[in-house]
């Protein structure tokens, strides 16, 4: 009976084994993974673009103003190629001065151009 008695303490008990993980654990942990991934790229994309959202209304005034600035221009260089027109030597210097940096002049005003439309 000695031989039964130590052959009964040595084997390991099977209610203390580990049990072998299955795929189901491994596959629904990449499964979560996947699902917080796509959480966070959408919550990160959604917070970009709110962002690039209020760069481009900020831009809007700045536009403006150069549109404002550029239909100055072309008014004043509208005067003084009339002015060279009619023999005024500073402003017909002013106007060669202008064609030979590639600035044209066109002597009647510039249809307006059609505002971008707007994102959503």
């Amino acid at each position: 009976m000695a031989n039964d008695e130590l052959l009964v303490e040595t084997e390991p008990d099977e209610r203390d084994a580990p049990r072998p993980i299955g795929p189901w654990a491994a596959m629904a942990f990449v499964i979560l993974a996947m699902l917080i991934w796509f959480g966070y790229q959408t919550v990160n994309l959604q917070r970009e673009y709110g962002q690039l959202r209020s760069l481009h209304a900020n831009q809007d005034g700045a536009l403006e103003a150069v549109r404002k600035r550029q239909t100055q221009l072309e008014s004043i260089a509208r005067r003084v190629y009339a002015l060279a027109q009619t023999g005024h030597p500073e402003a017909t210097l002013i106007a060669q001065e202008l064609a030979r940096r590639g600035v044209t002049v066109s002597p009647e005003p510039a249809a307006p151009a059609p505002a971008p439309p707007k994102s959503p």
